[in-house]
């Protein structure tokens, strides 16, 4: 079975960035997927240290040495096929949150146990911007370097480079206090993304064959 893990990037638990992360994964529940969704906001994480730990002392019980809520999410991240980043936008990029998170991935990369971990697992990158013309694709960029830099084969959305939304209605920044969930309203974001976590499950399908066949020989 292919195991999806979804990380949302938001200080709010229940906010546009998750509720969009939670409407795409909707998508692929047919599919005969494990998906597992976390959330970085109920989460202790600190940030990396670069104290290169990973490079010499990892083992395979003890990855980084950093004991925090990261160490559980670590085994989800290694066992899932797709993992989905998303984020809303802060200032044209990723936010700190979801950088942190990603930042200690470098344990996954280095790692004296856990080297190129993330290598071939496909990437899916989603964000959400009050309004147009903020950053969405800045922050998908962000988001899919340092997939690519983990190795990581990301995912295209509809002839761009992952999924994005905006949260106010129509994407003009008119604040709507009976709303607070736009997102759900952008129809056009919500199929974007839909069609991008489809694909990326899809791959991740291609791929496990592909290395089932290649084991065989």
């Amino acid at each position: 079975m292919i195991k999806v893990l979804g990380v949302c990037g938001s200080p709010i638990t229940k906010g546009n960035t998750a509720s969009f992360l939670e409407a795409v994964a909707e998508a692929i529940k047919e599919e005969g997927v494990e998906i597992n969704l976390v959330n970085v906001a109920g989460l202790a994480i600190s940030d990396c240290r670069h104290c290169n730990f990973c490079l010499t002392g990892q083992t395979r019980e003890n990855i980084c040495s950093v004991q925090d809520d990261m160490q559980a999410v670590y085994r989800q991240v290694l066992e899932a096929d797709v993992l989905i980043f998303a984020s809303p936008v802060y200032l044209m990029r990723l936010s700190g949150y979801l950088a942190k998170f990603m930042d200690r991935l470098r344990a996954l990369l280095h790692g004296k146990v856990y080297r190129h971990a993330l290598k071939d697992k496909i990437g899916v990158a989603l964000a959400v911007s009050w309004f147009r013309n903020t950053g969405i694709e800045t922050t998908l960029f962000s988001i899919i370097s340092g997939m690519i830099t983990l190795g990581m084969i990301p995912v295209g959305g509809i002839g761009g480079l992952g999924a994005g939304a905006v949260s106010s209605r129509g994407g003009a920044g008119t604040f709507a206090p009976e709303n607070r969930l736009g997102v759900l309203e952008d129809e056009y974001g919500l199929e974007t993304g839909r069609k991008t976590v489809r694909r990326a499950v899809e791959l991740a399908k291609i791929i496990r064959a592909g290395q089932e066949a290649l084991a065989k020989r």
